[in-house]
C-alpha cells in the first residue's frame, strides 16, 4: 500500500471505528476492529490478553499507520472504546 492509498484507507477505517464508539459492548470487540482494519488493508491486531477497568493499547497496523485503542469497563460490566488510526 502506498503512503497516499493508507491515507485514504485510514480516513475510512476511522468513520467505520467512530460508529464502533458510539455503542456500549459486552466485551471489548476485537473480532469487529480487526474485521474494519481488514476491510481497508491494514493488518489485523496481534494477540494479547486486553484486560483492566482501564486501558489502552497502541499497535502499528500498516507501513504508516498505528492504531490506538482504549477502553473502560463500567459499574453495568458493559466496555465504552475509542479507537483511531492514525
Amino acid at each position: 500500500m502506498t503512503a497516499q492509498s493508507e491515507r485514504t484507507a485510514r480516513r475510512k477505517a476511522n468513520g467505520d471505528l467512530y460508529s464502533l464508539g458510539l455503542r456500549y459492548h459486552e466485551s471489548i470487540p476485537l473480532g469487529e476492529l480487526d474485521h474494519i482494519l481488514a476491510k481497508y488493508g491494514f493488518n489485523v491486531t496481534e494477540e494479547a490478553i486486553y484486560c483492566g477497568r482501564d486501558g489502552h493499547s497502541v499497535e502499528k497496523i500498516g507501513n504508516w499507520s498505528w492504531l490506538s485503542l482504549s477502553w473502560h469497563r463500567m459499574d453495568s460490566g458493559r466496555y465504552e472504546i475509542v479507537a483511531y488510526v492514525s
